[in-house]
């Protein structure tokens, strides 16, 4: 019996790294850090991630901390963003959601960036302009019913490229080594550039914004400056 048990183990150990880690080059020791960060992320983290974020390496890193018991979670917001250890950075939020609550999760399409904007309450900034190349496909948003949105979601595309801004009330955990340090309206942000990829992170009075697709550095800072209420 002991001897299947390790058999099955090794099985889900070798099939989890295949989806962690399948098409990056990384050293063992990261490999390692990713892993402990994703077992702890598990049971203390949320993330709707769209779909862009999963077209590059740089959204498969992202995706190998960013798994969760279905998807939810992240304790106490802090003030502002605080390196957790040097495995990752962990960005501050608004609360979690638990797995009984996840199942209540609705999400809603929007005609008008206006009904976004009331739907997530006061204070949410949406983009001003959109990547160059790309124009706005779709705004959602997810929530539990009679409160206001969790999560805003603007979705722009160009051809069978996309690209994803979102504001959130949760936090994000990520691994500081692939992120840079930058600023995106005075506050501290995380970049991370690929030549076919970009993430950005950053927050503003507790809520978290992101941006991520395949455009330049460049071109995603010069949309996250022109967020606006």
């Amino acid at each position: 019996m002991k001897g299947m048990e390790s058999k099955l183990r090794q099985q889900l150990r070798k099939e989890s790294d295949d989806m962690l880690f399948s098409g990056l080059e990384l050293s063992d020791s990261v490999k390692q850090k990713i892993r402990k960060q994703a077992a702890a992320e598990q049971t203390s983290r949320r993330f709707v991630l769209p779909k862009a974020w999963l077209a590059g390496a740089a959204g498969l890193i992202a995706a190998a901390v960013i798994i969760v018991a279905g998807l939810p979670m992240m304790q106490e917001p802090a003030a502002v963003p605080t390196p957790t250890d040097s495995t990752g950075i962990v960005l501050p939020g608004n609360g979690g959601t638990t797995g009984s609550e996840l199942s209540q999760l609705i999400t809603t399409s929007f005609g008008t960036e206006e009904a976004a904007k009331t739907a997530f309450g006061p204070g949410v900034l949406v983009p001003r302009v959109a990547p160059k190349g790309f124009t706005l496909t779709e705004i959602a948003g997810v929530g539990m019913k009679g409160q206001p949105l969790r999560d805003l979601n603007f979705t722009y595309g160009s051809g069978d490229k996309t690209v994803t801004f979102s504001a959130s009330r949760m936090p994000a955990a990520f691994p500081a080594d692939p992120f840079t340090l930058t600023e995106v309206g005075g506050v501290d942000a995380y970049i991370f550039e690929q030549d076919q990829f970009t993430e950005l992170f950053w927050v503003v009075d507790g809520i978290q914004y992101g941006l991520a697709g395949p455009i330049s550095g460049e071109e995603a800072m010069k949309v996250a400056e022109l967020v606006e209420p």
